[in-house]
């Protein structure tokens, strides 16, 4: 099956549920920090997470404090070349679901509007072809997005709240501009495995990186102390 083989969308989502919010509005010094964070970003996946991710590691770097990454490839909507998005993600309903942080201009977002066929590699799993809709019912966002948020851990409260004690409707409501995508595999559904957000494959992964660290720290000292 691929995407190709997909049902169409029957009609325009916004014919059937209400746009998102507009951003907010931002100040010359917010929209700076907005834009710096972006370019930081940008090198920091470049040079970092997606190397990572390409090199199966990514199931390393996931925790409940720090959330957990997939993959997501999309296709230049200008150039037509791939273009790869570390995102923090969950898995519900038999797809996987990301949000786009920078709303409306960010750029993987614009680029699967153009083009919904997209490839995800998440963390413990073979990479997949998905189709990339946005969801705009209210009902399924406030289904998905609170306990989404939550499971980013520390990322989770650059929306501007804790998190963890924020009730759902603040949660909504601090991101109520902000695109929620579902990402729906050409095969079988997705189930939250245990590297993804919520399981226990972070447990014994930390706990080998701090055993082998003590290991490593115990070695060096032997060796300078001669």
């Amino acid at each position: 099956m691929t995407v190709a083989d997909l049902p169409p969308l029957t009609e325009p989502e916004s014919t059937r549920f209400p746009l998102l919010a507009e951003p907010p509005a931002l100040g010359s010094r917010t929209a700076a920090m907005f834009d710096g964070s972006r370019t930081m970003f940008r090198h920091l996946n470049r040079w970092f997470a997606v190397p990572v991710h390409r090199a199966g590691l990514a199931a390393w770097l996931g925790t409940p404090f720090t959330g957990c990454q997939l993959l997501l490839t999309t296709k230049g909507r200008r150039s037509g070349l791939p273009r790869h998005a570390p995102l923090g993600y969950y898995v519900a309903e038999g797809a996987a679901w990301v949000l786009a942080g920078y709303g409306p201009s960010t750029h993987w977002y614009r680029n699967l509007l153009a083009d919904p066929a997209v490839d995800v590699l998440m963390p413990g799993r073979p990479a997949f072809r998905a189709r990339a809709e946005e969801e705009l019912d209210p009902a399924v966002r406030a289904r998905i997005i609170p306990p989404f948020v939550r499971s980013m851990g520390l990322p989770g409260s650059t929306i501007g709240t804790n998190v963890m004690t924020a009730s759902d409707e603040r949660i909504l409501q601090l991101v109520a501009w902000v695109p929620l995508i579902r990402l729906t595999p050409d095969g079988p559904s997705l189930v939250a495995g245990p590297d993804d957000p919520g399981g226990l494959g972070w447990v014994w992964r930390q706990g080998l990186a701090l055993v082998l660290s003590l290991l490593a720290l115990r070695t060096l000292r032997r060796v300078l102390r001669g």
